[in-house]
């Protein structure tokens, strides 16, 4: 009998000092992660992300340089850790994913679920546009000539007419 087929051998390995109760429902077993420092460097990586990388520095020069990173980090720690470890802590108390998760504390909160997906998938969007220019002058470079090093255009010519 192979592991995959053994549910109670699954839960043994997965949660050695639990005991299981047999309710006479079904449930797959959920994945896990395989250490503490897999888990934290894949939320450092969603949460730092290619924006933070890419606009932080830009918008520091904007807004005043190093008195920007004054706020900054007032609202990182006000705001931002605190969320996280709140969404953090809900996934891990209720097992469920971000709909159902708030579904299972107060149906009316099952919006809430709703509306970050939604801000997901912008964002998803949003980066797939700058993860696209990065693809296109990475291959782009590995021509002969590149194409930004002239302006060949037929609208760049002397001898244009319109």
């Amino acid at each position: 009998m192979e592991m995959q087929d053994d549910p109670d051998l699954q839960f043994k390995l997965a949660y050695p000092d639990s005991e299981r109760i047999d309710t006479g429902i079904k449930t797959r077993a959920r994945g896990q992660w395989s250490s503490k420092v897999e888990f934290i460097l894949a939320v450092a990586g969603q949460i730092i992300g290619l924006g933070n990388v890419w606009r932080f520095p830009y918008l520091c020069y904007k807004n005043g340089g190093g008195v920007f990173f004054i706020p900054y980090v007032v609202f990182l720690f006000a705001c931002g850790i605190p969320l996280f470890l709140m969404e953090t802590a809900l996934g891990q108390y209720t097992s469920q994913g971000s709909v159902t998760c708030w579904r299972k504390i107060c149906p009316l909160f099952e919006g809430l679920g709703y509306g970050s997906q939604v801000v997901v998938f912008y964002s998803s969007t949003y980066y797939i546009i700058i993860l696209a220019w990065a693809f296109f002058y990475l291959f782009s470079s590995f021509s002969g000539e590149l194409p930004w090093a002239s302006c060949r255009n037929w609208f760049h010519s002397e001898y244009k007419t319109f």
